[in-house]
């Protein structure tokens, strides 16, 4: 028998606010504003770890210390798909700003406020799924099978995204 556990974490500080805007096809895009979305988290867990032998899957103080991390990273910044073929990026001669060239749109937006991802657009899905691969990549030596990121931008609108085994 496989016994299994699954935590669940929304903690009021799981959240950031940013900027950026959608891109729906090859003419259509949002205009740039923001956002103040807020993270929940589930694990999974199957495998024996340090913490199991006294009761719990995981040190919920640990795992809350990351995923805040991982919204602060992302807190207070414009985010921007990098991977997306339309959009040129170039830091300005003095390096303070990037110089952004998307279609029939110009942007110079200070380095330090801009969040390059490595993702093709900045939809809820896309940014669930790389919050996700990212915590479980840190989570995996704690006993973390498997890890579900939702990320709301606005009430009632949200994505979840999941990562590893169930």
């Amino acid at each position: 028998m496989i016994k299994s556990t699954k935590l669940y974490l929304a903690k009021q500080n799981f959240k950031f606010s940013s900027a950026h805007f959608l891109i729906f096809n090859d003419a259509e895009a949002e205009m740039l504003h923001g956002h103040n979305y807020q993270v929940e988290i589930k694990l999974y867990g199957t495998q024996p770890s340090e913490y199991q032998a006294q009761g719990y899957l995981v040190d919920f103080s640990v795992i809350k210390k990351v995923v805040k991390a991982h919204c602060d990273l992302w807190d207070e910044h414009v985010l921007l798909p990098s991977k997306h073929p339309d959009m040129k990026y170039q830091k300005s001669a003095d390096q303070k700003n990037y110089e952004i060239h998307f279609r029939d749109r110009f942007y110079s937006l200070p380095v330090v406020e801009t969040i390059w991802l490595p993702i093709t657009n900045t939809s809820v899905e896309q940014l669930s799924m790389l919050m996700a691969e990212n915590l479980y990549a840190e989570f995996k030596s704690l006993g973390v099978t498997g890890l579900q990121v939702s990320v709301q931008e606005t009430l009632g609108q949200s994505a979840r995204s999941f990562v590893g085994v169930k």
